[in-house]
Parts: structure tokens; C-alpha cells; sequence
């Protein structure tokens, strides 16, 4: 008997966690349009002489693959996300950094920030038709010699919006 009302239970909240995620995360009504742009990717700076082998946009964010050399190197890319939709969209959460190589992940840091400094968090909004730039700095720093053989830096800036 425990076994059935455990199961019944189960499968309660599986359906209700699937219905809450689908109207939180991808309901859009009827003849609105949940529409975000990342354009105008762009290095603004370089300090010192890291590598860079590719800087793209991914599905939802910034991604970079770059060699440093020196202790103190830093990129600085600038990007802007333009809401083409007819919903605002909300950042769900705090920017999201995900890094693939280990040994550079306790050298390398990351901040974003919108153009003009202010600080990237969850909860801000883009508008319907509007653009927001950011800006995302890249800072190697080592007391450790770095060898020929280090490994490029992989990284992903992640930024998830829902409607608000």
C-alpha cells in the first residue's frame, strides 16, 4: 500500500515539475514572441600578448578559446543583446562561467558588466526593442611559470533569459 502512494506521489510531481517548467521556462502566448539577439561581438582591448583562436557566440552566450603567456594578460569583449520579441526578458540567473581546463580555471577570472560598469545580475530586464550592451573582462593571473605546453583556455559565458 506504501508503495502504491509513493508511486502515485511520484508521478504527481513529476507532471507538476514538468507543467511549472514549461510555463516558467517556454509558455509564450499566442502571438508573442520570446526573441533575443546576441550581436556586434567585439574585442575592445588586449593587454599584453595572449592568443586568441576563436571568440563566437554560442546559444545563449559568449564563448573564447585563448593561450596566455604572461601573468596580467586580459581581453576585454564587448557584445550586445538586442530583444527583437514582444515580451521583456529577465535574466534568471547570475551570469554563469563555465570553465573546461583545470589548470588555468584557479588563474583565469572573469566580470561582466553592462558598457558603462554597472553590475550584471539576476533579475535584470531587456525590454521589447531593446538593446544592452556588455562587457566581459578576461584576466590571467599566475605567480607560476607558464610552459609552452599549457593548453588553450576554453570558457563559456552563459546568460539565461526568460520571460518576465
Amino acid at each position: 500500500m506504501i508503495r502504491k502512494i509513493l508511486g502515485i506521489g511520484f508521478v504527481v510531481l513529476v507532471v507538476v515539475t514538468t507543467i511549472w517548467w514549461y510555463f516558467t521556462f517556454k509558455y509564450v502566448p499566442k502571438g508573442e514572441e520570446f526573441d533575443l539577439q546576441y550581436t556586434n561581438l567585439e574585442l575592445l582591448s588586449s593587454t599584453g600578448s595572449p592568443k586568441e583562436e576563436k571568440y563566437e557566440f554560442r546559444k545563449y552566450g559568449f564563448y573564447t578559446r585563448t593561450f596566455f603567456n604572461v601573468n596580467g594578460e586580459e581581453l576585454i569583449y564587448k557584445f550586445d543583446i538586442r530583444n527583437d520579441g514582444t515580451l521583456d526578458a529577465k535574466l534568471k540567473y547570475d551570469p554563469i562561467f563555465l570553465r573546461t581546463d583545470m589548470y588555468f580555471k584557479k588563474h583565469v577570472k572573469y566580470t561582466i558588466s553592462y558598457l558603462d560598469d554597472t553590475d550584471v545580475k539576476a533579475g535584470d530586464v531587456i525590454k521589447e526593442g531593446e538593446v544592452k550592451t556588455f562587457k566581459v573582462k578576461i584576466h590571467y593571473s599566475t605567480a607560476e611559470a607558464v610552459t609552452q605546453n599549457s593548453q588553450f583556455y576554453e570558457s563559456y559565458v552563459g546568460l539565461i533569459f526568460v520571460r518576465n
